[in-house]
């Protein structure tokens, strides 16, 4: 036993009605394979306020809700799937029975109240043949699901829901060993389309629709069939139609329910019906024969199948005039000669039967010949990524084609091949990438219009572009004298520089200044390569500032802060070119220093002073060390030194420009000792130091 049921559950629709599944007195019964589309709404009746009717305990069902009944035909076992249509809506349910009528449930048998999302389960609920448990819920207790019904034949039982949370109805599956009674067949009857040959011509007229009774039964017994207006009124079984029926829109939906008359078990089925006027001319689209000639002979009855519906059942006649089809004169044979002027012809359609309406098919005929369109030129284009293959915009052929044909009214499609082309298969689009070289590409051109179309081809052929191969940048001094030569690779046919310079032989230039040139090439296939060259500038260093550490008794040190643009290297004295600007364990006195440009521009050279003082001298007349001095002093004018005995007795002052002190004090030979000596420069920190007179 497998039973599907869709009940549709909404708000409102069915109050007022005669009958409502939302009493347990209205319930639906539950039949073989049926389907059930109705509207219960709101709580109905309160059953559970009668004496014999307990509350269940699970859930107390004052919601909307649905009552379904249970009539078991065959001892065995009974069980339901409840599926809501919103996922995770709420569906409560209780089972009440084996019972006698709705006055007397008693108390519940099963019933469940799980909550879905509370319970991390889906909102499908019923019994099945798995479950033990006979009563879940509130929550999250239970999965939704309890123990299937055993049942006995002649049995009857109650089956409420209710929707507890959420919204939208449900499907209901029954399933088991026991039978439930047998639902009846309402098969399905073609749609009606009759003449309006009957009173006045408005699309009304009267039906008797019993004659179809016995496509609907197909042979079923002990049934009753009705006809409603409404799906409401032939579920309910209300407002059946009497006859003659006139109907009351057009097209009209006539609803068919099928009882059985044993039980409550239906079935339901529906047509439409549509009543015609009389004499009406349709309009066929126009047959157009695409030809190169001026004149065409065509048959109709080659595709008159395709114009009139059923054509094999019907009488046809062929007219020059509408009139003529009117009035049934003047008939003509089914061939006509077409030309290139649009004609129309009357199609005369008679139904012998007299049921369908006759009507007439104007039928435009023309013949159009095909777009008169150029050959194609083939393209031969430049690659452009050295790959052979290049991405063409195969539109940018549109015009040639066309050749002054309107681009509004004609449409251009691409194929790779001519079979695609002949089948309308895959086309290309309006771009396309190269496969191979050299490609054909297939053109069709249809009128949109008459639909008619010429075709043409050409071939793509991708010509290779010049290879230039990269280059490092290059140096160039700055104010050169001598210029600097650039160049690329010789063979090509034309250069163009970005200097303003070109030729076809000048493959080198000379420049003077940095910066970036560019050369376009262009080969005997007129195609291009750019490359630029990056001439990076050089000079010749300037020195910013020399950082000695003087006074250091011959470990003295220089650093030399340079600018300018180019790669420097640094040489003190004889010593050899090193990349750091520092130098130690120099030497009181001037240096030389030179400052080389490792792109070849240029060597600064330059002197420098080291301050330091000589640590004794001998002022004995011999023409060694007769006087103190500190060499190179003369650099700073302005220095003041002030020598001084152990005591702190200035004994001399001096300046740069001066011989020296010769160990005297008023002229008059100082002793052998040591002499403190201050050393002021300005801007500079003040040195103090000592040194030795020895005699």
């Amino acid at each position: 036993m497998k039973n599907i049921l869709l009940v549709f559950v909404f708000l409102c629709g069915l109050m007022g009605l005669s009958q409502n599944p939302n009493d347990c007195g209205n319930a639906i019964l539950l039949c073989g394979d049926t389907d059930l589309g109705i509207n219960p709404s709101g709580i109905g009746i309160n059953e559970f306020a009668q004496p014999g009717n307990l509350t269940p305990t699970c859930f107390n069902f004052q919601t909307d809700q649905v009552w379904f009944k249970v009539e078991i035909e065959t001892t065995g076992s009974f069980s339901f799937a409840l599926t809501p249509d919103t996922p995770q809506a709420d569906y409560d349910f209780a089972v009440f029975g084996p019972v006698t009528d709705c006055n007397n449930l008693g108390a519940a048998i099963r019933c469940s109240s799980t909550n879905p999302a509370a319970a991390g389960v889906s909102g499908d609920t019923g019994l099945n043949d798995t479950e033990t448990d006979t009563i879940e819920g509130p929550g999250q207790l239970g999965n939704g699901f309890l123990q299937e019904l055993t049942v006995n034949a002649g049995e009857v039982y109650y089956i409420i829901v209710g929707l507890a949370i959420g919204q939208g109805g449900f499907s209901l599956s029954t399933s088991g060993s026991a039978d439930l009674p047998p639902a009846p067949t309402a098969n399905l009857v073609d749609d009606l389309d009759v003449c309006d040959d009957s009173g006045a011509q408005d699309g009304f007229r009267e039906f008797d629709f019993s004659p179809l009774d016995a496509d609907v039964l197909l042979g079923q017994t002990n049934v009753t069939v009705t006809y409603h207006e409404s799906l409401n009124d032939a579920n309910i079984g209300i407002n059946a139609l009497t006859f003659p029926y006139t109907n009351i829109s057009n097209p009209q939906e006539i609803f068919v329910r099928v009882i059985r008359n044993d039980s409550e078990c239906t079935d339901f089925t529906e047509f439409t019906i549509e009543v015609d006027d009389t004499n009406v001319t349709t309009a066929a689209d126009a047959i157009i024969i695409c030809s190169d000639n001026g004149t065409e002979t065509f048959d109709f009855n080659s595709v008159i199948d395709t114009i009139v519906p059923n054509v094999t059942n019907l009488n046809i006649t062929y007219h020059l005039t509408e009139t003529d089809a009117e009035n049934d004169m003047n008939p003509q044979g089914s061939t006509f000669t077409a030309t290139l002027i649009e004609e129309t012809y009357y199609i005369k359609v008679i139904d012998p039967t007299g049921l369908s309406c006759e009507y007439i098919i104007s039928a435009p005929l023309f013949v159009a010949n095909p777009p008169a369109i150029a050959i194609s030129p083939n393209l031969f284009l430049c690659d452009d990524d050295f790959d052979g293959f290049l991405n063409v915009t195969l539109s940018d052929q549109n015009a040639v084609i066309l050749n002054g044909l309107d681009p509004a009214l004609h449409e251009v499609r691409f194929y790779a091949n001519d079979i695609d082309r002949d089948i309308n298969q895959n086309a290309l689009g309006n771009s396309t990438t190269t496969t191979q070289n050299l490609q054909p590409v297939f053109v069709r051109v249809i009128e949109t219009r008459t639909s008619c179309f010429s075709d043409t081809e050409f071939n793509i052929t991708i010509r290779p572009r010049p290879v230039l191969a990269s280059q490092d940048d290059i140096i160039v001094c700055v104010d050169a004298v001598l210029p600097t030569t650039i160049s690329v690779e010789t063979g090509f046919d034309f250069y163009d520089w970005s200097t303003g310079e070109s030729g076809a032989n000048l493959n080198a230039i000379d420049i003077n200044q940095p910066g970036s040139y560019t050369v376009t090439v262009t080969n005997s296939f007129g195609c291009e390569s750019s490359l630029t060259i990056t001439a990076l500038p050089s000079d010749i260093a300037v020195i910013d500032d020399v950082v000695t550490q003087d006074f250091r008794n011959g470990n003295n040190t220089a650093q030399f802060i340079v600018s300018g643009p180019g790669d420097y290297e640094f040489s003190v004295g004889d010593s050899a070119f090193q990349d750091s600007n520092f130098f130690n364990g120099l030497y009181k006195g001037f240096h030389t220093v030179r400052i080389r440009d490792k792109n070849g521009c240029g060597t600064l050279i330059q002197e420098f002073v080291v301050l330091d003082y000589q640590r004794f001298f001998t002022p004995n007349g011999d023409g060694f060390h007769d006087t103190w001095t500190l060499d190179g002093l003369n650099e700073f004018p302005e220095a003041v030194i002030y020598i001084f005995d152990r005591y702190g007795k200035l004994l001399h002052q001096m300046a740069p420009q001066g011989a020296g002190w010769d160990g005297t004090f008023a002229n008059s030979p100082l002793p052998s000792s040591s002499y403190w000596f201050n050393l002021q420069i300005p801007d500079k920190p003040l040195v103090k130091g000592y040194f030795a007179l020895k005699r």
